[in-house]
């Protein structure tokens, strides 16, 4: 599958996914909190990130048919809500392109931590001393953990 590469929202409050905490949406992009989800009431919001959709499909809901594709956390695939693809509505034109978000799938995020000030950070002499180790001696304690030793054939065991 490769790596996953996460969008990080860094303005407070936001939405994150209930399950692995992926950042979702800001606060601020919430149109409407009056909506109803498959599993209780849900956001319509413009923007979403960390998002992944599912195939388009027909769904009748509760204003009309719709064509509508699945909304998944892209790190965990945990389903939050939908994306409106288009409207069969007239009137209900203004949700195409916008996101549901269910309130089960989604918790909110008030405040982020703060970032670590430059005079927090150890000086450089520190900084030697705390150093990782260099990988020939990460190999060698491996090797030593996993019973080989140095100068020890492989192909002898």
């Amino acid at each position: 599958m490769g790596f996953v590469f996460q969008q990080f929202i860094d303005a407070a409050p936001i939405y994150a996914c209930v399950e692995c905490r992926a950042h979702i949406a800001r606060r601020d992009s919430i149109i409407s909190r009056t909506f109803q989800g498959r599993h209780g009431r849900a956001y319509l919001t413009e923007a979403v990130v960390n998002e992944r959709l599912g195939k388009d499909e027909d769904r009748l809901l509760m204003t009309g048919l719709h064509t509508v594709c699945d909304l998944y956390c892209r790190c965990c695939d945990t389903v939050l809500g939908w994306k409106y693809v288009r409207a069969y509505d007239k009137s209900q034109r203004y949700k195409e392109g916008r996101y549901v978000l269910e309130q089960s799938q989604i918790f909110a995020i008030e405040q982020l931590q703060s970032h670590i000030s430059i005079s927090s950070l150890p000086t450089r002499t520190s900084l030697l001393v705390a150093s990782p180790p260099s990988l020939d001696r990460v190999l060698s304690r491996f090797m030593s953990d996993i019973g080989i030793h140095p100068g020890e054939s492989m192909l002898s065991r």
